[in-house]
């Protein structure tokens, strides 16, 4: 297995794995890519652990940085799409490959205990991750395409957690994964000329956008609550003036806003059918699409 190399003496304190060499060759100047990949480390899990608490470390005591840390890892990575340092095809596949690395932490740590083995295999993986990041690209470029499929373990998922935590039905459940499935024939389509094209992709992207407004989560993590109709609502008019339409399209879209709004809000007075909140979610997920609006 390929061991980590050793970060610069900044990111010593956010280290995936402890180097004994380090000390021999602290003269030697740091690579640019090791220079990228510790400045990712440090601000994902600098300021959070301080300066003598590693990865490593906490893994030898039972504990899962990685899915503490999944919120930090994805918002780095909407962060970098929108500057236009890694595209969206990346951005979607290294979302789904870290969705993987979590749960196959929390699958290693379920006995609250990591092996010496289990922390290596880990870490490999997530220095693999934090190198396509630092890198803006997979080195498998070719494999950058199929981006939906790679992510329907990762949707899978989270509409698991939905259905057992009781805010989506089973029926919800099923008709988004039938539906996530459909979109992967969409893909297929797409790809019969070997080459996705940007039209196509956006397309994707945006059909992606609304399958993830239906699931109803906050982005890609763990731990957090739902947000609310009413939230997603207001989130898309205080980004309105940001999102580059133009002021016609706006105005279309705050009308729509507020019929929306205020079926919202009757909603939380009643009690709402299922259809009805599937209803209600597909619709404001469209209006955050069209507002590109992500969360």
């Amino acid at each position: 297995m390929t061991s980590i190399r050793c970060l610069p003496a900044a990111a010593v304190a956010v280290a995936l794995v402890a180097c004994p060499a380090a000390a021999q060759n602290t003269g030697d100047a740091p690579s640019q890519q090791q220079e990228r990949i510790g400045a990712i480390l440090g601000a994902l899990f600098g300021d959070r652990l301080g300066v003598t608490t590693s990865i490593e470390a906490q893994w030898a005591a039972g504990r899962t940085p990685l899915l503490t840390q999944r919120n930090q890892f994805t918002a780095r990575i909407d962060s970098d799409v929108r500057s236009g340092a890694i595209n969206q095809m990346t951005g979607t596949r290294l979302k789904s490959d870290y969705a993987a690395l979590v749960d196959l932490e929390t699958r290693y740590g379920s006995d609250r205990r990591f092996t010496a083995e289990e922390r290596a295999d880990l870490a490999s993986r997530y220095e693999a991750l934090t190198r396509v990041l630092a890198d803006g690209r997979y080195a498998d470029s070719s494999s950058e395409v199929a981006s939906v499929v790679a992510g329907k373990a990762d949707f899978d998922r989270r509409v698991d957690t939905a259905v057992s935590t009781r805010r989506l039905s089973r029926t919800e459940g099923s008709r988004l994964k039938g539906d996530y499935a459909a979109l992967i024939q969409v893909e297929a389509g797409y790809l019969r000329d070997g080459q996705i094209t940007v039209r196509e992709r956006e397309d994707l992207d945006s059909r992606l956008d609304a399958l993830d407004a239906r699931v109803g989560d906050v982005g890609y993590g763990s731990g957090t609550t739902a947000q609310t109709p009413s939230s997603r609502l207001d989130a898309v008019l205080r980004g309105l003036p940001y999102s580059g339409l133009s002021a016609a399209a706006q105005t279309q879209l705050r009308i729509e806003h507020g019929d929306l709004d205020r079926l919202a809000a009757a909603y939380e007075r009643l009690a709402p059918s299922a259809d009805d909140r599937t209803y209600l979610e597909r619709r404001v997920g469209e209006l955050e699409t069209r507002a590109k609006v992500r969360r």
